[in-house]
């Protein structure tokens, strides 16, 4: 990986500036969201499609938050998996 995290951290997106269309946003957009200490979870921050992912995340574990929002899918996978402590 050639980017830094918290390069990459400056290419997220404010969730006010993508608007729903159906089920996903537009443009598309990908989440990195945070799961509660108290989760069964073994890692704690989770990507995905947004605002999709987000719902699974809450019905699943109750409270979910948005940490950043991404127009690459790359870029949440990559913040997700470095804040979980892993390399990507």
């Amino acid at each position: 990986m050639t980017d830094s995290i918290h390069t990459i951290i400056r290419r997220a997106v404010n969730p006010a500036d993508v608007c729903t269309d159906g089920r996903y946003t537009n443009p598309r957009t990908y989440g990195v969201y945070q799961l509660p200490y108290a989760s069964a979870s073994a890692s704690r921050f989770h990507q995905g499609n947004h605002p999709v992912r987000l719902q699974e995340l809450e019905r699943k574990f109750g409270v979910c938050t948005l940490n950043f929002l991404f127009l690459s899918k790359e870029d949440a996978e990559v913040v997700a998996s470095a804040l979980n402590g892993r390399e990507a």
